[in-house]
């Protein structure tokens, strides 16, 4: 079906590794930051929506990051602020091994995701997808999923398209790592647009000074050539031979570290690129 241009788009964001619970989520505040002030300055008046796809408490339930919290408990007892520390480790680390291990947890995650873009399409708004760290992974497989199937990216006209581009931020897409035999982030094989189609907008914003985009675990600062970091070096064939369009942002937060991973949520660049995006 095709989308109403008159009714408000949805910005899909899609959270990466988390602690806590969905409730203590809240970055559509912080998108709705960004776009809002783009828009004020530019003293344009536009309706839209922000919305979360929420996972963290999928993760949490599952039977592995269950018996690490109860052995964190256990070796740490009466120690509250190592028990604490060793929680929130189990919590993150387990996030990244359910994506890894593509089982039963991981294809709920994208079942869930797919349910929700198609959701808002059908009601007729355009979908921007919008996907941070370990919900890059998700958000391009998912992505994928429905290029292949068929009747949703048909035609020439993109109204028709259930989303209407990607954007990523700190992104670990272009690392390629392996614990044992295992690959962390294998390769996500880009499924083609049909000829006929507009190229498909993917813009990856990332800091050179990022861990989670340059897999150097104190942030030493990754070096690239102009706007190709490891994810641009890594898919840029792919996006080329199959119809996508990648364009990489190197932003400069001034952050090291584990900072710069999570300061894109205030960086205006990426305000910008959204705003460009909906009604450029």
């Amino acid at each position: 079906m095709a989308v109403d241009l008159s009714k408000a788009p949805h910005i899909l964001v899609v959270h990466g590794v988390q602690t806590g619970t969905n409730q203590q989520i809240s970055l559509d505040k912080s998108v709705r930051q960004l776009v809002d002030t783009v828009l004020a300055a530019s003293h344009i008046h536009e309706d839209y929506q922000v919305l979360q796809y929420l996972y963290e408490d999928k993760n949490d339930a599952h039977p592995s990051v269950q018996l690490g919290k109860q052995l964190a408990g256990a070796i740490a007892k009466g120690r509250p602020l190592t028990r604490r520390a060793l929680s929130m480790t189990v919590d993150l680390i387990g996030d990244v091994v359910i994506a890894a291990g593509q089982g039963s947890t991981a294809a709920s995650i994208r079942a869930g995701l797919r349910q929700q873009i198609l959701h808002s399409h059908q009601q007729g708004h355009r979908v921007l997808l919008l996907a941070h760290s370990l919900g890059s992974f998700y958000a391009l497989q998912v992505l994928n999923e429905l290029i292949a199937e068929p009747g949703l990216f048909q035609g020439e006209d993109r109204r028709f398209w259930p989303v209407q581009g990607l954007v990523t931020i700190g992104s670990p897409l272009g690392l390629n790592l392996q614990i044992g035999p295992w690959p962390i982030f294998p390769k996500v094989t880009l499924h083609p647009l049909p000829a006929e189609h507009e190229r498909l907008p993917w813009h990856n914003f990332y800091s050179r000074h990022d861990p989670i985009v340059s897999g150097r675990v104190f942030g030493n600062k990754v070096e690239v050539e102009g706007t190709e970091g490891p994810l641009e070096l890594r898919y840029r064939q792919g996006c080329d031979d199959k119809g996508w369009l990648l364009h990489g942002h190197y932003v400069n937060t001034g952050q090291r570290w584990l900072l710069a991973h999570t300061a894109y949520w205030q960086d205006p660049s990426l305000g910008l690129r959204l705003v460009a995006m909906l009604w450029g």
